[in-house]
């Protein structure tokens, strides 16, 4: 019976950790933005670009939640900073929106 009980706990566990995001996050909701590195950003956020992807479970994902698209979707050519917004319940479903701000 132990031996069940260990083989449990450690699937349960394993089955816990896996994460949509690289960063931490609360085990029920999370809510969060994370900046991403732009090495030449010297320019106006005179635009703001958007790109999200949704996943459920861990098991689907659709969407596009890259820098490319983002920068189409806010018409712009010069990138001034991204950020990346992780939103997720329960690890049942969650989102990711990148945001892209520049000219």
């Amino acid at each position: 019976m132990k031996k069940v009980f260990l083989a449990l706990a450690i699937a349960s566990s394993a089955l816990l950790t896996g994460c949509q995001t690289p960063y931490s996050g609360g085990l029920i909701f999370n809510s969060y933005n994370a900046p991403v590195d732009v090495r030449d950003n010297a320019t106006a956020c005179d635009k703001r670009g958007n790109a999200t992807m949704v996943n459920i479970l861990g098991l689907v994902s659709t969407g596009n939640a890259g820098v490319a698209a983002a920068k189409e979707n806010g018409g712009i050519t010069k990138v001034g900073s991204v950020d990346v917004n992780f939103t997720s319940l329960l690890g049942i479903v969650g989102k990711t929106t990148t945001v892209v701000c520049g000219e």
